[in-house]
């Protein structure tokens, strides 16, 4: 038998991930002070304008509210680009 979430599970299960992405933009947004993007097709958080030399910094910010970054990328040149991350 197939596992298949009803509708129900399925309205929970957004509701969670919506909460926890307005979260993660609140957060990085406010600590960081920089405009936050999600993208939901590739669950991609971006931080506009900002290229973070040290990622080490977004670890930081995000472990103390209880979030894991990953695959956090610098886009574009180091001092005009974004910076691009993922939570675990």
């Amino acid at each position: 038998m197939l596992n298949i979430p009803t509708y129900e599970q399925y309205l929970i299960t957004e509701a969670l991930d919506s909460s926890k992405v307005s979260d993660v933009k609140k957060i990085v947004s406010e600590k960081l002070r920089t405009v936050v993007e999600y993208t939901k097709s590739s669950e991609v958080f971006k931080c506009v304008g900002l290229a973070l030399k040290y990622p080490e910094v977004l670890e930081d910010i995000l472990k103390k509210e209880g979030f894991e970054a990953k695959n956090i990328k610098l886009i574009g040149a180091e001092f005009s680009g974004d910076t691009e991350f993922q939570i675990k």
